[in-house]
């Protein structure tokens, strides 16, 4: 019996004291933002490097999702190519938003673009360790307007 508790023992106490190594913590961020338009960047670098993509936009007051057509896929890169430094703010918007723009590539990775109203929006990965971007579009084009955008998806006709 004082071998089997011995034994006991020894293996309860190997296994508490080897315990978990965070060598690669994949959610665990102790570091900061290197700039504002991190996210952004990282969206950018993936859209010019032409890989594919389905949008969606998710009116979250009917709870509703709507797939994108392809032909209407350009305004992403249009939208972000027309983006200043002057454009990226430094606060967090704390509103809720009307629409969720969802960009899922097809290596699995997914981004979400919170629009808020005509003149901000936020930008982040689905499963981001930093803050989300976030965006004023005060001086971008109206024809880049994220938010003009999902109201014309929203009120679309719906094609068969």
């Amino acid at each position: 019996m004082k071998k089997f508790l011995l034994f006991t023992v020894c293996t309860l106490l190997s296994l508490m004291l080897c315990s978990c190594t965070f060598q690669d913590p994949k959610y665990i961020s102790l570091s900061k933002k290197t700039n504002n338009h991190y996210y952004t960047s990282e969206l950018q670098e993936k859209l010019l490097n032409n890989n594919p993509f389905t949008l969606y936009v998710f009116d979250t007051n009917l709870y509703k999702e709507v797939k994108v057509s392809s032909d209407e896929d350009d305004i992403i890169e249009n939208f972000i190519g027309s983006l200043t430094e002057t454009n990226y703010l430094d606060n967090n918007i704390v509103e809720k938003e009307p629409f969720r723009i969802k960009i899922v590539f097809n290596d699995t990775s997914k981004y979400l673009i919170k629009v808020f109203n005509s003149s901000n929006i936020s930008i982040a990965p689905w499963d981001g360790t930093f803050e989300e971007d976030s965006i004023s579009m005060e001086n971008v084009p109206l024809g880049y307007n994220l938010f003009e955008f999902c109201n014309h998806i929203q009120n679309a006709p719906a094609s068969n």
